[in-house]
């Protein structure tokens, strides 16, 4: 029972496909004074099917076909020839096979219109974001929403058929041909029945579905899709249609406007003709007056030149007062000039010399800083050669040093070498007392070899005498 059920389904949707796909294809090829009746039969000699990819893409078929092929052969040649242009030139690659189309095999064939029927026209509908199909839901849901209808989903939105008949009522815009209200609340085939008729004669979409099936919710949502699709693309016709009406209205009211124009026009030649012939015999008479005109005119010439003359001569000595009045400002603007250039050197001497006072101010007093920190250092570098020549002689005195020594140990070693130095320039004390110190540390150091010699000889002597001890 469920495999009988689904072949049903089947043999509908190829039905809505055959009426669907046979109104698309005709709608085409009505340009070219051609049509076809049968989709599963009438294309296989490729013709039919070159001509429609031609009008479908706007292209060109380039490679030549045989216009009335008699054979097999030339019939798939020329299929051939369609999907490869399809493929190379419209970017889609075919369900289908040559062969396929020649055999008369309906379902690839459906397959192939399918697949054609969805990218040219349910995947170019877009709306509010969204595309193909879920754009063209969200479409019908825009259409209608001033209708009493909820559309959410293609299984169960359109049963009662008020979605379809508020697209009539919206694509009519007559209450005298169509009145919506009428049909709100009314049973649901008998509202779907409507639609499809009113569809169908209005919009000129054919009757795809039957409205039992729709009702009961028989119908698969590929065959919604394509029905509803066709109401899409009746709107856009309309904005179309209404564009080029409008474009033509506009046109026929420039034509009246160029009426009308080239009307004023004539008229307006009429009167330049009229004032033409007045002019003719103005200029008569303005010609006579000029003969008169002109000997007095002579005769004017005479004291014109004369004037003429007088007024060059001043010309000249207007010209000359103006080339001494130009030298007078030329050697102004020299002067000035002049006297602008010192004005920016005394400038510039002024800022260099306050410049090189700041200069030598800051040097100033950087070197007195340097000199203040350098008598600083050298009297704490003085204090410690002090300090520490007194520490050498007091670690002479521990330990005994000579007293051939020219120092004198019994009293502090600092007041001696002070007075001694203390009437000398400071860089002589500094170099005295560096002279002292390495004098003591020479004679520090042989005092420590010779105690280490001492020291040595001791050890020595003590071995010798333990080992004389142990030899008794």
């Amino acid at each position: 029972m469920a495999a009988t059920d689904q072949k049903i389904k089947e043999k509908k949707w190829e039905a809505v496909q055959i009426k669907a796909f046979t109104s698309w294809l005709n709608g085409y090829l009505s340009k070219r004074n051609m049509e076809i009746t049968d989709i599963q039969t009438e294309l296989d000699d490729g013709t039919r099917m070159v001509n429609f990819l031609e009008l479908l893409s706007g292209k060109k078929v380039k490679q030549k076909y045989i216009e009335k092929p008699a054979t097999r052969i030339q019939k798939i040649e020329n299929l051939h020839i369609a999907l490869s242009f399809l493929e190379k030139e419209m970017e889609v690659r075919s369900t289908a096979s040559a062969e396929n189309f020649a055999d008369n095999n309906l379902t690839l064939i459906l397959g192939f219109f399918w697949t054609l029927f969805k990218k040219y026209r349910i995947q170019t509908i877009k709306q509010d974001g969204e595309s193909s199909e879920a754009g063209l839901l969200l479409w019908v849901k825009k259409q209608t929403e001033d209708y009493d209808v909820a559309v959410e989903s293609y299984k169960h939105s359109f049963r009662n058929g008020l979605p379809f008949l508020a697209l009539c009522d919206k694509y009519i815009a007559n209450p005298e041909v169509f009145d919506y209200a009428s049909f709100a609340k009314g049973d649901n085939v008998e509202n779907l029945n409507k639609a499809f008729e009113v569809a169908e004669q209005h919009m000129g979409i054919p009757k795809l579905l039957e409205a039992p099936d729709v009702a009961e919710g028989q119908i698969d949502e590929r065959s919604m899709v394509l029905y509803i699709s066709l109401f899409f693309h009746a709107f856009v016709a309309q904005e179309q249609q209404k564009a080029l009406l409008g474009e033509k209205d506009r046109i026929e009211s420039e034509m009246k406007g160029l009426q009308g124009s080239l009307q004023d026009r004539a008229k307006m030649a009429q009167q330049l003709q009229d004032e033409n012939a007045q002019l003719k015999a103005r200029i008569a008479e303005l010609e006579q007056a000029l003969s008169r005109e002109e000997q007095a005119r002579k005769d004017s010439e005479e004291a014109n030149r004369k004037l003429q003359e007088e007024k060059d001569a001043l010309a000249r000595q207007l010209a000359e007062e103006k080339n001494r009045f130009s030298e007078l400002e030329e050697g102004k603007m020299t002067l000035e000039g002049q006297f602008g250039e010192l004005q920016g050197q005394f400038a510039d001497l002024t800022s260099r010399f306050e410049n090189e006072s700041n200069l030598r101010k800051n040097e100033n007093e950087e070197h007195s800083k340097k000199n203040k920190v350098g008598v600083k250092g050298l009297g704490v570098l003085k204090k410690n050669l002090e300090e520490h020549i007194e520490d050498l002689y007091r670690w002479q005195k521990f330990l005994d040093f000579d007293k051939q020594s020219e120092v004198d140990f019994s009293g502090e070693v600092r007041p001696q070498l002070l007075l001694e130095i203390s009437k000398e320039d400071f860089d002589t004390q500094l170099d005295t007392l560096a002279k002292r110190l390495d004098k003591e540390n020479a004679e520090l150091a042989t005092f420590l070899q010779a105690k280490e010699a001492e020291q040595k000889l001791r050890k020595e002597q003590d071995k010798k005498k333990k080992q004389r001890q142990n030899a008794k």
